[in-house]
């Protein structure tokens, strides 16, 4: 998933996706670079070296002004057109070349995100190389840049100016290589130093910004203030500063070393030029208005190749580390499948199904077979750790077992893609979404055709709209302070978002421990709720409270990635130790009515 990719492989897979999108401008703007390059550096040179001899032979021949008047006109005709081609070559670069394809590309990265395998999430090089990706993107768009201008700009100044001081003496092409081969080299070595860099800090950037999270983030700095955490997390957040600062201080130290070894190599090339040139002169192989043109451009010449090489290799070197990592995101392992049409009457059938996370050791859910029947309701119990959640994620689809086969509603979940598997599955997790919306839209957001079905999915679920307290415009409220909103309880969010997964089409329905936040009375009478209006369609839920399992038709007990049991309640009661001992040890949650626990 990680292996090292080639300089030629991405900047053929930058060429290649920004071709295909913007093939018009790509070509329009090199046509149009070449020009604009040309009057702006050559033109220059072609024209003084034209006004020295011109104004020398006036002086020392006594020919006429009205040649000297001419190259000035004409001098002033190459500047007009030369900033009319400026300008458009400036829109065409800056609008349409760089800031509308930032927006495709952050189209792609989504786009891309959202295929891929969700088990690649739990494998931690995954999340460092999200982090790069951002800058990674802006990477392939530095790196389609820099070819264009190396090509409409670069290149044709480069060879002109060999051709012109090839012609003038061969030996002045030395002028040329003095001033490329040093900065070349140290680009070279500061490549390898900049790719380094980027896969050491990315990691110690990831643990800053948590840290600055969990210090100044709205979820984050009441608990953190309340518990008198401030100083710990400070405390992590000034190592992670001083690790990264470390690391950027070994980087630049090596970088400026090099730079002045090279820059010191460069000013003894531009002495040698200067040398040559005077020596050319004197011996009469070029005429003074050679002389002093190419004395003039002499400086724009070293300038333009430390720009080639220091700002242009040298960005372009970074690009290249930089944008490795954007091509290793948008090559990770994808979901994929094939498309397929779910057949409800199936239900759902595991077959010896085993799970293990990335570079973990040890089963998530060992050696399981089970089948749900349709519209059968089921409760998944057990310890923490037990795999309850790791099998859910099983049988819907999410994942896919590591060996065994699962079945959901017909379809082999290792070969249907996620649309298919997804069609007709709804769920309500533990670390759900509080998304800064309204309340209408937080529950909508699968579908808003359907108005009548939020108004009774919210008083199902035991969202009072009508309370001006706490939702003071009803379903219009935001639902965020950040946008001059109301902030809700944890009780009340979890009950917003038990109201979305009801609200969403489905004929399976996943509870996944979403009522932690609400009292044992109150999620047992959302979850008898919840089996009434999912009367007729398959549930799972996975809870820790076994008083809740009790509305279940059958019970599933987990013990270490492994089903240990499975029945009705009473039955488990008689028949299962674990469940029993858990049951009995929960049963002071509840409160006694007639001798019965209330469920």
């Amino acid at each position: 998933m990680f292996e090292k990719i080639s300089v030629f492989k991405i900047v053929k897979f930058a060429l290649k996706h920004y071709i295909k999108s913007y093939k018009f401008f790509f070509f329009a703007v090199i046509l149009l670079g070449i020009p604009h390059g040309l009057l702006h550096s050559v033109a220059t040179l072609v024209f003084s070296q034209r006004l020295f001899d011109t104004i020398a032979d006036v002086i020392t021949k006594g020919e006429p002004l009205g040649k000297t008047y001419l190259i000035i006109i004409a001098a002033g005709a190459v500047f007009i057109i030369r900033e009319i081609l400026e300008g458009v070559y400036n829109f065409l670069f800056t609008v349409l070349l760089y800031h509308k394809p930032c927006g495709e590309i952050i189209k792609m990265i989504h786009s891309k995100t959202a295929r891929i395998a969700p088990v690649c999430f739990e494998d931690t090089r995954l999340h460092d190389t999200i982090e790069k990706t951002e800058t990674g993107m802006y990477a392939i768009i530095g790196i389609v840049s820099y070819i264009i201008v190396l090509i409409a700009i670069y290149v044709p100044y480069f060879i002109f100016m060999a051709f012109y001081l090839h012609n003038l003496q061969p030996y002045l092409i030395w002028i040329i290589v003095l001033a490329f081969v040093p900065s070349l080299f140290s680009q070279a070595v500061k490549t390898g130093i900049a790719a380094k860099f980027e896969d050491k800090a990315s990691p110690i950037r990831r643990e800053y910004d948590y840290y600055k999270t969990t210090i100044a983030g709205r979820t984050y700095y009441k608990e953190t203030r309340k518990l008198g955490a401030y100083k710990f997390f400070l405390f992590r957040l000034l190592t992670s500063m001083k690790k990264l600062s470390k690391a950027e201080w070994d980087r630049n130290k090596k970088i400026n070393l090099i730079e002045l070894s090279t820059n010191i190599v460069t000013a003894v090339g531009y002495a040698g030029a200067l040398y040559m040139l005077v020596s050319a002169l004197i011996s009469g192989d070029i005429t003074a208005g050679a002389f002093a043109a190419v004395l003039a451009s002499i400086g724009k010449l070293y300038e333009w190749m430390r720009d080639l090489i220091k700002e242009g290799i040298g960005d372009f070197a970074m690009d290249i580390g930089r944008a490795r990592n954007f091509i290793r995101f948008m090559e990770l392992p994808e979901r994929g499948g094939v498309d397929a049409i779910p057949d409800y009457d199936k239900g759902i059938i595991a077959e010896n199904i085993s799970f293990t996370y990335p570079n973990a050791e040890h089963k998530s859910v060992d050696d399981v077979s089970l089948e749900i029947k349709p519209g059968e309701t089921i409760a998944v119990v057990g310890a923490n750790g037990a795999g309850k959640t790791t099998l859910v994620r099983l049988l819907m689809g999410l994942y896919t077992p590591t060996s065994g086969v699962v079945n959901l509603n017909g379809m082999d979940t290792s070969a249907v893609n996620s649309k298919s598997l997804f069609a007709g599955i709804s769920g309500v997790f533990q670390n759900f979404q509080r998304y800064q919306m309204t309340l209408d839209e937080n529950v909508k957001i699968s579908d808003f055709s359907s108005e009548d079905k939020i108004d009774f999915v919210l008083f199902e679920s035991g969202v009072d709209c009508k309370n001006t307290n706490t939702l003071p415009n009803g379903k219009e409220t935001m639902l965020s302070r950040e946008f001059d909103g109301v902030d809700l309880s944890g009780g009340e969010w979890q009950r917003i978002a038990i109201a979305r997964g009801l609200y969403r089409r489905h004929n399976i329905i996943v509870l996944d421990e979403p009522t932690a936040a609400i009292d044992p009375i109150e999620e047992s009478r959302i979850y008898r709720k919840f089996v009434e209006i999912s009367k007729g369609k398959t549930a799972i839920i996975v809870t820790h409270r076994l008083g809740s399992a009790k509305i279940a038709d059958r019970v599933i007990v987990m013990d270490k990635g492994k089903i240990i049991n499975t029945g009705p309640h009473d039955e488990l009661l008689q028949k299962c130790e674990l469940y029993a001992k858990m049951f009995n040890a929960q049963a002071v949650w509840y409160k006694k009515n007639g001798g019965e626990f209330l469920t």
